[in-house]
């Protein structure tokens, strides 16, 4: 008993930081077919390239709440079966059925213990004192989830991309109009359980954070929905609480039976209570307002919360189409891994003994989001649910892993053996989709089709969303009509700037390591607009963000690399850039140790500015010729 309480109070240390920081507080509080959502403009075809590999996550099947996603889902996809053709029915009848011999669908639970010399015993997790910490106990669950087949074990709700129907849906998306108002969800708060007893739900937060700043800096012209009188105007701008207790006076009965349907202190549901509660909030906003649609915004869990809203397609609002914008600000897209840290019973146990309850963090441990939040196709990193299709998505990932509200502490450094970048508490990989099917894209005006953006920016998790930074793409994101891509077209190495003769200034050895440095203002616009310089992109190699390519002196290829994807403010004619490629002969997380006293080389700088029109543009060194492309997408 003493060794598990000692690795508690291990693991205890780790969330103890994460509790003091009380993250989510700023502002207040590919399989086949599918379109890369890393920034990049698919063609006008819509056949994109590259395919992400579908995660392995999978969670206990007794996390699905009382069959309400089930319930959930019949509701939203029923479906005409007369809308097939003859010939269609008759195609499908004569497929042959497939054999898939015995099957059995029952998981059984993990025990939790392991053994230190056999790292499998415990998967990307800490074995310590027999028990693992953190480890995947669920892998291969609903790998199969997506793959166009009904497996025998993915009748809805397990799968409904693979044995359901596409959701109906009714109404329309309208972009611009006076009768949208914008909602932000706060992320996680360290809250105690009598802090939680006296905390209303339910309950408007008021406009401060990102909301008030994009209305004194960034000219977004929004009244403040926090008194009688501005709730019930249709295009107000409004913070809401989802922690608590006690209903707020508005709720009905009814609402809060639904809420309590999910406990406040019970890990596993609490996203599908939190996301009840902004559904409510938000379809009382509609009705008292005359509303029409609906932008989002938010922080941390708050993202986390707003995709299982969505996916779930709770108070019926996504099959209404009233969500028309989402803005993420280091959001909990795919679960928190470092939330797997909560799910052994033992940890659960002994932390509560000690006032450290999990209940939130269990919530985001990425076994729980397939189960919960990602039921269309169970996949943590695509937006792939039918639900998404028409929406403005843009993501904003931190990378810098020191935690300045915890004297730099390096969180996730704690076990980070390759490297991945992250913002001290969220690996940045997880902070956006990786990848949209074409049915939950966006069809923008020229046709072209359209999935989320994502770019990045040096803070940590707490810092990011009150950035100049943020609450500019933010701006641009809920209320800009335009995407621009920056893409990298083709390089061709003159020079390698490896040493090829003794004394000839060069270091290493061939191929050339080459990478290239990022950074984007959106100015002159902007900084006319806010009175600063304010950076929309950095990427640089230090940040482990950059891309890596090796190529040999004379060799020349093509590329699609996406530099830049995000949204721009409508009165934009131009943005400038500064781009700087390296030839690098040593980086510890890229494993390129050649010489470490002059760790890498410029090939090629650009620093210009480029005008917001389709056009392609070449630029050249001593060392290096690069083509690029600049494309503007009209979004509706």
């Amino acid at each position: 008993m003493r060794a598990a309480q000692a690795t508690v109070l291990w693991i205890a240390a780790l969330f103890s930081i994460a509790f003091i920081l009380a993250c989510g507080e700023a502002s207040g509080g590919p399989g086949d077919g599918d379109l890369p959502a890393d920034g990049d403009k698919p063609d006008g075809d819509g056949e994109p390239d590259g395919e992400l590999e579908p995660d392995g996550d999978a969670a206990d099947g007794d996390l699905l709440a009382d069959g309400d996603a089930a319930d959930d889902e019949a509701e939203a996809e029923a479906g005409d079966g007369d809308e097939f053709d003859a010939e269609a029915d008759e195609a499908a009848d004569a497929e042959p059925e497939i054999d898939w011999g015995e099957v059995d669908c029952d998981i059984a639970p993990p025990n939790y213990s392991c053994d230190p010399n056999v790292p499998e015993s415990c998967q990307d997790g800490f074995c310590l004192f027999a028990m693992c910490i953190g480890g995947r106990h669920y892998d291969g669950r609903w790998a199969d989830c997506g793959d166009g087949l009904c497996h025998p074990c993915e009748a809805p709700p397990v799968c409904p991309a693979d044995c359901g129907q596409a959701p109906a849906t009714t109404g329309r998306k309208e972009y611009v109009n006076d009768t949208t108002i914008t909602v932000w969800v706060h992320g996680f708060s360290n809250n105690s359980p009598d802090e939680l007893a006296q905390t209303v739900y339910g309950k408007a937060r008021g406009c401060g954070g990102l909301l008030e700043t994009m209305q004194t800096d960034f000219g977004v012209d929004r009244p403040c929905g926090d008194t009688p009188i501005t709730e019930r105007l249709p295009n107000h701008m409004i913070k809401v609480e989802y922690y608590g207790r006690l209903p707020d006076d508005w709720m009905t009965e009814a609402d809060v039976a639904e809420v309590e349907r999910y406990p406040w202190d019970q890990g596993p549901t609490l996203q599908r209570r939190y996301a009840t509660i902004v559904a409510k909030f938000i379809r009382r906003r509609l009705d008292i307002s005359g509303a029409t649609h609906v932008n989002l915004t938010c922080h941390s869990m708050g993202c986390l919360i707003i995709r299982t809203m969505i996916e779930n397609n709770l108070e019926n609002l996504a099959a209404e189409n009233r969500f028309v914008r989402w803005y993420t600000a280091t959001g909990v897209i795919a679960g928190a891994q470092l939330a797997r840290l909560s799910d052994n019973p033992t940890v659960q146990t002994l932390a509560a003994a000690i006032g450290l309850p999990l209940n939130d963090f269990d919530s985001m441990n990425p076994d729980n989001v397939q189960a919960q939040t990602a039921v269309w196709n169970r996949k943590l990193r695509e937006g792939d649910s039918p639900y998404f299709a028409g929406m403005i998505l843009h993501h904003l990932g931190a990378t810098n892993p020191n935690i300045a509200e915890a004297m730099g502490f390096p969180l996730l450094e704690v076990n980070n053996p390759n490297g991945d970048p992250n913002d001290g508490i969220m690996f940045t990989d997880d902070e956006y989709f990786h990848s949209q099917r074409p049915e939950a894209a966006l069809v923008a005006a020229d046709g072209t089709l359209v999935a989320s953006s994502h770019n990045f920016f040096y803070a940590d998790h707490m810092t990011l969303p009150d950035t100049d930074t943020s609450v500019m793409l933010a701006a641009a994101t809920l209320f800009g009509g335009r995407k621009v891509y920056l893409k990298l077209k083709s390089l061709e190495l003159l020079k390698d700037r490896e040493t090829h003769a003794p004394f000839d200034g060069e270091n290493g050895a061939p191929p050339a390591e080459l990478s290239v440095q990022t950074t984007v203002w959106y100015d002159p616009y902007v900084f006319a607009l806010a009175g600063r310089r304010i950076p929309a992109h950095d990427a640089q190699l230090a940040h482990r963000v950059a891309p890596l390519w090796r190529m040999a002196a004379g060799e020349t290829r093509a590329f699609d690399e996406v530099l830049f994807a995000a949204p721009v403010f409508d009165a934009m004619e131009s943005f400038e850039v500064s781009l700087e490629f390296l030839e690098i002969d040593w980086d510890e997380h890229l494993m390129i140790s050649e010489w470490p006293f002059d760790i890498h080389q410029t090939a090629l700088s650009v620093d210009r500015s480029i005008s917001l029109v389709d056009q392609t543009f070449a630029v050249e060194s001593e060392y290096l010729r690069a083509t690029f492309e600049v494309d503007v997408v009209p979004l509706y």
